[in-house]
């Protein structure tokens, strides 16, 4: 059950104030998408789709009813480990890189143009890959939710795709670049930071320089999320906005995007304590207190 609480209650931490944040519940997600992985908003419709085993297709969900109105199907190709989904004004980049076990040596991200998204309808898209490595990866032993090289969030900057880890080992994360063109490639780390747990999903803004992130602390299962402002690969500022949201313990937060200026959606696939749903989370607040203080 829910907590109907203010979306922002503070309490005091080492170091200042830190925030307790509470997401507005918007809906429940129909069974079909109960595994939601990622998210992106296109055409004013919230697209997700399901994570490892689930059908090739990526769902259009209307943002009143939340029932699913179109369907996008990869052709030729198989939902192995779908972790997260992003666009930038070209393209859609689908990453097929979920690697729990740490034995993965296909990792991928399919990509088709944006514009094969009919304004309504289903449809089926022709993909192409782009295949990659880890540039510091060199054991390839089963060690599953016992290594760092598994990835579940990654969006699109500039001319590269950025991908955090998800740190089963260390509870931190590296962030990897990778070009937005097609090849095969390896993928090089340029930064990283504490998040202090599992990292699920992130979303740009590209014309703020703002990263989203979310993810859950490992075993207690507390979800959390970053605003990191001023994105830049080779100085990221060190997350100083986090936000904790133990009121929904045991959800499993995994997709984030901007929908517009300052506001997310985010979901949550069904686990053992809650059903498949979505959430909108109001970083106005944040970013407006962000921008008045750099014009300081």
């Amino acid at each position: 059950m829910l907590l109907l609480l203010s979306p922002y209650v503070w309490a005091q931490a080492e170091g200042g104030f830190s925030p307790f944040f509470v997401p507005q519940l918007k809906s429940e997600l129909p069974k079909e998408v109960s595994e939601t992985s990622g998210l992106f908003f296109h055409n004013g419709r919230l697209w997700t789709h399901n994570d490892s085993g689930g059908k090739p297709i990526l769902f259009a969900l209307d943002t009143t009813t939340f029932e699913i109105v179109q369907r996008v199907t990869l052709a030729h190709v198989r939902n192995m480990d779908w972790e997260d989904v992003c666009t930038d004004d070209k393209s859609v980049f689908v990453g097929e890189f979920g690697n729990n076990k740490g034995t993965r040596k296909d990792l991928k991200v399919y990509t088709f143009p944006l514009s094969s998204i009919p304004d309504e309808g289903d449809a089926v898209v022709e993909v192409d890959s782009i295949t990659f490595r880890y540039v510091d990866q060199t054991d390839f032993s089963k060690r599953k939710y016992r290594h760092d090289y598994d990835c579940e969030a990654f969006f699109a900057a500039d001319d590269c795709l950025y991908l955090l880890a998800k740190g089963w080992a260390t509870g931190t994360t590296r962030l990897y670049r990778l070009p937005k063109t097609l090849g095969d490639y390896v993928a090089e780390v340029v930064n990283g930071f504490d998040s202090q747990g599992l990292i699920t999903g992130a979303d740009y803004d590209s014309e703020r320089h703002i990263l989203v992130v979310v993810g859950y602390v490992k075993n207690i299962w507390k979800p959390f999320m970053y605003i990191i402002f001023d994105f830049d690969e080779a100085g990221v500022k060190l997350p100083n906005h986090r936000f904790e949201m133990p009121q929904l313990a045991g959800g499993q937060m995994e997709g984030i995007c901007f929908f517009d200026d300052g506001r997310c959606y985010v979901s949550a696939e069904t686990s053992q304590t809650m059903t498949a749903r979505v959430f909108v989370v109001d970083f106005r607040k944040w970013i407006e207190r962000e921008l008045k203080n750099s014009k300081k």
